[in-house]
């Protein structure tokens, strides 16, 4: 709850060690955090609870105001943090380069031209690459740039030029960490447990996993 909503003299449930008791508030310690002075009515202990720990008693008026905050909350962090269309930074110009192929991973990239993106960009890209298994297929290294994107970036305001341009920085890193893989390990990356799982289940009849 928020402290402004916390009555003194009223009663709401409180997580009191392993078990949710009803406790009365009794005054209002103040401070930073705004601290409540509580006593439990099971027990007649006396306790201090923050009013994020305070809980109205389901079906009361409380309960019912305290669930629309917290929905109008979601809604508002949900808005704020939902996926906006890309936009150039101020400052900065587009410029393009030709598509090359990425050395066991893709041989041919067609002609259409790719966008040029800054050191940071591709720090971001290799970021999220790096967190996969280096076994992984192309694309499925391709669904993971693209997911991180999407949650800042609505994908289709992306250039189709830039949006190339990332997914082949990202192959070619992934390749890189093969390389490096099967330099220090001596042979080829054994499939990830996504994989293995994903084998069973089509073994099993079960389908593939869900992307």
């Amino acid at each position: 709850m928020l402290a402004k909503d916390v009555q003194i003299g009223s009663t709401y449930q409180c997580r009191v060690g392993d078990r949710l008791a009803l406790v009365k508030v009794v005054s209002d310690r103040g401070g930073s955090g705004r601290r409540f002075t509580c006593l439990t009515q099971d027990t007649a202990r006396t306790i201090k609870a923050s009013a994020a720990k305070l809980r109205p008693i389901p079906g009361s008026d409380a309960a019912e105001a305290e669930r629309v905050r917290l929905i109008k909350a979601a809604a508002r962090r949900a808005a704020a943090n939902a996926p906006r269309p890309w936009s150039l930074p101020d400052g900065l110009e587009m410029t393009y380069r030709i598509a090359v192929p990425v050395h066991g991973m893709i041989g041919a990239v067609g002609r259409l031209p790719v966008m040029n993106f800054t050191s940071t960009d591709a720090e971001g890209v290799a970021r999220v690459v790096d967190r996969m298994h280096c076994a992984e297929p192309v694309m499925a290294v391709c669904r993971r740039i693209r997911r991180a994107l999407s949650a800042k970036w609505q994908w289709r305001t992306i250039p189709a030029e830039l949006r190339r341009s990332i997914l082949l920085e990202g192959i070619g890193r992934h390749s890189m960490n093969r390389r490096l893989y099967r330099a220090v390990m001596g042979h080829a990356p054994l499939p990830s447990e996504r994989m293995v799982a994903e084998a069973v289940g089509l073994a099993c009849g079960l389908g593939p996993m869900p992307r």
